[in-house]
């Protein structure tokens, strides 16, 4: 608005509010709401979605927390034409990057931001001389909805590898930002206590024991090492 742009609110009703403005092309990008056929219908040359995740391998949802879960090795972006089911349009530009051990579902979401910064121009220049576009392999696709929870709301199984457990708990870690689908939880004693970090160490006993306890922190034996 400070630079004279027209600003109009998102949310029911969204084509009555933007009748009257013509425009070449609608890009959906942090948008986490299913758009209107109708505001879908007008732009002249199309509609564009930014997707934080590779398609298809990572269709829906947050992605970047689905793909720590999974042990990805890499993750990526995806800018791609709004047609036909969910995230199932041609891509025009993609960027991929890899997973650290020590990346969160908050870092890996930055990763994934930076490399839509980074990719946009690649974007405008094809909606400027032409698109470049692939269709996807559809036979490839995982699909992730917006009710699908890590098994148990997050509680752990301490008879799985402590590493996968981990994994979990980073997974999961959104830092300052709103958690939109569960927290890592363990149960001792009727009670549910929330797990703000954890790491895979060495040790062994009957998965679900107690190695060692201290006033900040719990090592618990796992079905393969211990979770710190």
């Amino acid at each position: 608005e400070g630079r004279g742009l027209t600003v109009v609110a998102p949310g029911h009703g969204l084509a009555r509010r933007l009748e009257g403005l013509t425009f070449d092309w609608l890009l959906s990008i942090a948008n986490l709401d299913m758009l209107p056929a109708e505001v879908l219908a007008m732009p002249a040359s199309g509609a564009v979605n930014f997707h934080d995740g590779p398609l298809p391998r990572h269709a829906g949802l947050n992605a970047p927390v689905w793909a720590l879960i999974e042990g990805e090795s890499r993750h990526g972006i995806t800018w791609h034409m709004i047609e036909g089911g969910v995230d199932e349009g041609d891509i025009l530009v993609t960027r991929g990057f890899d997973i650290a051990a020590t990346d969160t579902a908050l870092t890996l979401n930055t990763k994934a931001y930076e490399a839509a910064i980074d990719s946009f121009g690649d974007l405008l220049d094809q909606l400027e001389h032409g698109l470049r576009r692939v269709p996807q392999d559809l036979s490839q696709r995982s699909y992730h909805a917006l009710a699908d929870r890590p098994s148990a709301h997050g509680l752990l199984d301490f008879t799985r590898p402590a590493h996968e457990l981990a994994r979990l708990v980073r997974a999961l870690d959104h830092g300052g930002y709103a958690n939109p689908l569960s927290a890592p939880k363990l149960r001792a004693h009727g009670t549910l206590w929330l797990v703000g970090s954890a790491r895979a160490v060495d040790g062994a006993g009957t998965p679900g024991g107690v190695i060692e306890a201290t006033d900040d922190h719990l090592t618990v034996a796992c079905g393969e090492g211990a979770l710190k």
